[in-house]
């Protein structure tokens, strides 16, 4: 199977491709994007052999987001996977695409010193040494890359580090469990497999997560002198069975401490409540975390953490397979989770398409955060066809919901108060994708104050949609946190934002999605104000505000660092480019 993700075109032709391209029809007043893949210069091809590597081969398509540089512009990093299995570090191998800030981009893999070769799953961005500079942790079937960020280079220092990742990983979080200040790593696992098992299934057989068993989570713990040891067992965080995609630390009762999501793929998803003293109780049953009323758990993929209602409590967003919709936990008072999909409006839309990377994100700058997920089916239809004639038991679950392997990403517009509306369709040329997709980032990619999609696919190419909703009036703010002087992580910074009579509070946390892991600002929309009139924030471990600041403009991005907030630049409005044809 191959598919191919975008050409390169020269930067001169960068401007005009960006005010000509064709574009979908937008509603007035409603998101609209564009596609500048290509005006870019985001050329990747993905190629993977399906035919040899089954399972492994379906997975795969993780795209990460970070300013690796520290330049202030989002850079963008693409796993790869195996063209031919038997030849696996030929590749295509992950690149690296360095952020020029001035709409086009630059491989840079050789010259950074990366090589992530093989079959690696997702890409994810964290300062695993809270120097200020993000690192690049790449999952796959057997290995855990840790590029540890030397200021633009990079070094592999996985080994090194005693990070010795060996399972079978999609997915991982990072933050500070036990209250040190140093980042430890939660490697979540999937199936128990590897590519010699995949090649030896019969080639016509469909197999499904219940004809594997689970390969259990790995809790690296940081030590001092920065190397990791296996704290899953002293945590207690390996009570489950497992067959884990995605995973996220946040602090789900606003106590200060990291609690632990997880997402499973036909096994309940889990969530295990920090303790405050770096153990974890299973609390999934008692807050409602997990299946619901059905027989069998739903396959879990994404997961998104948002505040979606404006209530200050984390909810958590998890896409699924087809016939199943999105799963909306709505945190109650930071004691229960109320599924809530149907009544926001998520359910009905949401169940037809295979759905993987999410994230809840303020996409037109009103104070509400919207929600976007991104969709595919695990092999093209001719083969899932054939497949189910040779396994009736797995053909009822494949033959399920929308059956194309190429589907349209999902855009949900936040009403207000958390009640979505699927507005895809009208916005400009995300309404006319369509992807085999795998992996979301969302930020700010081209400095314009407005959030941007990075979306990875294994067919119908990877793709960059610049954000061009028209919202005159509208403004934002973008705040980073970073390690200071003290070297202890910003993981679990809370920020308060206060503008025009309405409270947002965000949680800086590697973002998890599916297979992409995103180190960016937190992105506050202020509606027609100019200015925040009190930003308030809270530092990891703590549950109230420890610095406070007022009358701080909007239109720009502030480093967050030893309690200061420092402007990084302005936002470059072009509020004025707009897909061409584009109707009232």
């Amino acid at each position: 199977m191959r598919s191919r993700i975008s050409s390169s075109v020269a930067a001169t032709l960068v401007a005009a491709a960006l005010l000509t391209a064709t574009g979908h029809a937008a509603r007035r007043g409603g998101m609209t994007f564009l596609d500048a893949t290509r005006a870019a210069g985001l050329d990747f091809e993905f190629r993977t052999d399906l035919k040899r590597g089954r399972m492994l081969a379906t997975m795969g398509g993780g795209v990460g987001m970070a300013d690796y540089d520290g330049d202030g512009f989002l850079d963008l990093f693409f796993t790869g996977s195996v063209a031919h299995g038997e030849r696996p570090s030929e590749g295509p191998c992950g690149m690296l695409f360095r952020n020029h800030g001035d709409g086009t981009f630059e491989n840079t893999t050789e010259k950074a010193g990366i090589r992530a070769c093989g079959w690696t799953m997702g890409a994810h961005w964290a300062d695993v040494d809270s120097d200020g500079l993000p690192d690049l942790l790449v999952t796959g079937a057997g290995k855990t890359s840790y590029f540890h960020n030397l200021g633009g280079r990079f070094e592999e220092a996985a080994r090194e580090r005693g990070l010795n990742a060996t399972g079978f990983a999609v997915g991982l979080a990072a933050g500070d469990v036990n209250g040190d200040g140093r980042v430890d790593v939660y490697a979540v696992n999937y199936l128990d497999t590897d590519y010699a098992r995949e090649k030896s299934f019969p080639s016509m057989q469909l197999r499904l997560p219940d004809d594997y068993g689970g390969q259990a989570p790995v809790l690296y713990l940081q030590k001092e002198d920065g190397r990791f040891e296996d704290g899953t067992a002293r945590a207690g965080v390996a009570a489950h069975e497992s067959k884990g995609m995605a995973a996220v630390l946040f602090d789900f009762d606003l106590d200060g401490d990291l609690d632990l999501y997880i997402t499973n793929d036909r096994v309940t998803n889990v969530f295990y409540r920090n303790r405050g003293d770096g153990s974890f109780e299973n609390a999934t049953e008692e807050t409602g975390a997990g299946k619901r009323e059905e027989t069998q758990a739903r396959a879990g993929m994404g997961i998104a953490i948002g505040d979606p209602n404006g209530d200050g409590h984390p909810d958590v967003a998890v896409t699924n397979f087809a016939g199943e919709p999105i799963s909306l936990y709505q945190n109650v008072d930071g004691v229960l989770f109320e599924e809530a999909a149907a009544s926001a409006g998520l359910a009905a839309p949401s169940t037809p398409p295979v759905q993987w990377g999410t994230d809840f994100a303020d996409l037109d700058d009103d104070g509400w955060q919207d929600l976007v997920a991104v969709s595919g089916h695990l092999a093209p239809r001719f083969i899932t066809f054939l497949g189910s004639l040779f396994n009736k038991r797995n053909s009822a679950f494949y033959g399920r919901g929308e059956r194309s392997f190429r589907q349209h990403p999902q855009l949900f517009h936040n009403t207000g108060g958390g009640r979505f509306e699927d507005v895809s369709a009208g916005a400009g040329d995300f309404g006319e994708l369509k992807l085999s997709a795998r992996g979301l980032g969302v930020g700010d990619v081209d400095g314009d104050g407005r959030l941007d999609l990075a979306i990875a696919a294994i067919s119908g190419g990877a793709r960059l949609m610049l954000n061009r909703t028209e919202n005159p009036g509208s403004r934002a703010i973008e705040i980073l946190p970073a390690a200071g002087r003290d070297h202890r992580t910003a993981i679990g910074t809370k920020v308060i934002v206060r503008a025009g009579g309405r409270r947002q509070m965000q949680e800086f946390i590697l973002r998890p999605s599916y297979a992409s892991g995103a180190w960016v600002p937190l992105h506050f929309g202020l509606g027609k104000n100019g200015v925040a009139d009190k930003i308030e924030v809270i530092p990891p471990g703590a549950s109230e505000p420890r610095f406070t600041f007022e009358n701080v403009a909007g239109g720009r991005l502030y480093t967050l660092r030893d309690g200061e907030l420092l402007p990084l630049r302005e936002f470059r409005r072009t509020a004025s480019e707009k897909p061409r044809g584009a109707r009232p």
